[in-house]
């Protein structure tokens, strides 16, 4: 069993796409074969971390040739911990959004949840493949899912932000595949262990460069890096509100752990030295922070500022791995899970108050407190992780991030990731203020169903940035022990 453990976290999730067509009698049928597909995989990704944790690297060689010849896929720290991530995430988010879908699909919702199953399993596909033109497949199913989620509702505008999306990710998409193509020739090999070989061991070339340069312009484009974030706010504020929900705290995520794992595992700083690819990343991160929380401090609507603070967010992320420094690394590895999080729950903290107040702009959150008090306390507790606010997980991955600017002697950056939260803090009180100090209506929104999970999954999303602040010392250490060093 341990030996198929990569095969078995992805079956778990993509088996409920293909039964999802045959119960179609039982209306909740889908919903609940998609949330015991999400537990087991999740329940298989926490048991890789602990077999990670005894030194154990999980291999899988497809039709038994092994590397670099056959295809592989491969957990170790790095990858078993996003698998953990986007498996937990994705579990209590279709748990929690079910009543949204309901309502929103026009036309049923076995169609929504065998495409949101696909693009879950087409996530941990980019996180477990060890092969770069593998990567490409599962990031362009993503890619195609993801369009499709957009799309569901139906709606003009989440149309032209479906199609948006798909021009530029094809685009993205492109530069990928050059990229891929121009180290395949340089080096030989796909697959990203004897890429690493080959590499270091080879003089400087243009046609590397080139290769990384078409690499980083794709997987920006993908992951929604200021300048190439256009599809971004529109996709996240014009999707169904479960879709966004999903889509928000997972997708540019896994971008960014593409982007990490070929920048910093296949590519190794040895051989990043001879090529500007650091220095050309730092300076658009350092734009997206500044541009992505001017543009979110603008905006009047709730969704589209989540949007733009993940630009913001993303950029940060960006900049702290341009570091090139371990500990700013681990920092960055906890911030993707705290910014997971967080906009995990702030998403579904939206739809909750759109669907139940018809809420969705700054004025229509006046006194969103009196009348929702629940969610306003966690809506607070997420922005708090965001702003970068103790004791939650947000403060301690800035903290780590700031550590290791300092140490690599970057001390502008240092400035800069301090300087954001600050600029975090006007998006997000800006909101609060509405919520907690402005007059509107008082009268409570009602009872709650039995089955409140929207309520669940937000107290759940704020109790998690509280546990990932308390336990941030013992993730950064098993970061250092079992991710950096693979």
């Amino acid at each position: 069993m341990v030996r198929q453990l990569p095969v078995l976290l992805f079956l778990s999730a993509f088996t409920p796409v293909f039964l999802i067509p045959f119960v179609l009698r039982w209306k909740r049928a889908p919903y609940l074969l998609s949330c015991a597909g999400l537990l087991l995989s999740a329940c298989f990704s926490v048991y890789a971390l602990v077999l990670i944790s005894h030194g154990h690297t999980q291999h899988y060689y497809f039709g038994g040739w092994a590397a670099p010849y056959g295809i592989e896929w491969r957990l170790d720290g790095l990858s078993a911990l996003i698998a953990t991530l986007v498996s937990t995430v994705s579990f209590f988010v279709i748990l929690g959004t079910s009543g949204f879908v309901q309502k929103e699909m026009r036309k049923g919702t076995v169609p929504y949840y065998m495409i949101a199953m696909l693009h879950i399993t087409s996530l941990l596909g980019i996180v477990m493949t060890a092969d770069l033109f593998n990567l490409f497949v599962f990031i362009e199913v993503a890619s195609l899912t993801g369009y499709a989620l957009i799309a569901a509702g139906g709606s003009k505008n989440g149309l032209m932000a479906s199609y948006r999306y798909v021009i530029l990710g094809t685009i993205g998409a492109s530069f990928y595949l050059l990229g891929v193509g121009y180290l395949y020739a340089a080096s030989g090999t796909l697959n990203m262990a004897d890429m690493t070989r080959i590499l270091t061991s080879i003089p400087p070339s243009k046609t590397v460069m080139m290769g990384l340069l078409l690499i980083l312009l794709g997987l920006c484009i993908k992951m929604g890096l200021f300048p190439f974030h256009s599809w971004l706010p529109n996709a996240y504020t014009f999707a169904p509100d479960g879709a966004s929900a999903l889509i928000a705290p997972l997708s540019t995520k896994v971008m960014i752990y593409a982007f990490i794992r070929i920048f910093g595992w296949i590519i190794q700083a040895p051989v990043l030295t001879d090529y500007p690819v650091i220095s050309s990343l730092r300076l658009l991160a350092i734009a997206a922070i500044l541009a992505g929380s001017v543009l979110a401090f603008k905006q009047d609507r709730l969704k589209k500022m989540l949007a733009y603070s993940s630009v913001s967010q993303i950029g940060l992320m960006m900049l702290a791995f341009s570091f090139q420094n371990p500990v700013a690394l681990t920092g960055v590895l906890l911030h993707m899970i705290c910014h997971s999080v967080s906009k995990a729950g702030l998403f579904v903290i939206a739809a909750t108050a759109h669907h139940r107040l018809g809420a969705e702009t700054l004025e229509q959150f006046e006194g969103f407190a009196k009348r929702m008090p629940a969610e306003a306390f966690f809506f607070c507790m997420a922005g708090l992780s965001l702003i970068g606010i103790p004791p939650f997980g947000g403060f301690f991955s800035k903290w780590y991030m700031v550590s290791g600017a300092l140490e690599s002697r970057h001390f502008v950056s240092a400035a800069i990731v301090i300087f954001s939260g600050l600029l975090t803090a006007l998006y997000i009180f800006r909101f609060l203020e509405k919520m907690f100090f402005a007059g509107g209506k008082t009268t409570p929104s009602g009872p709650r169903e039995v089955t409140d999970f929207p309520f669940l999954i937000s107290a759940l999303s704020a109790l998690g940035l509280l546990a990932l602040g308390i336990t941030a010392p013992l993730l950064f250490r098993w970061s250092l022990n079992h991710v950096l060093i693979n």
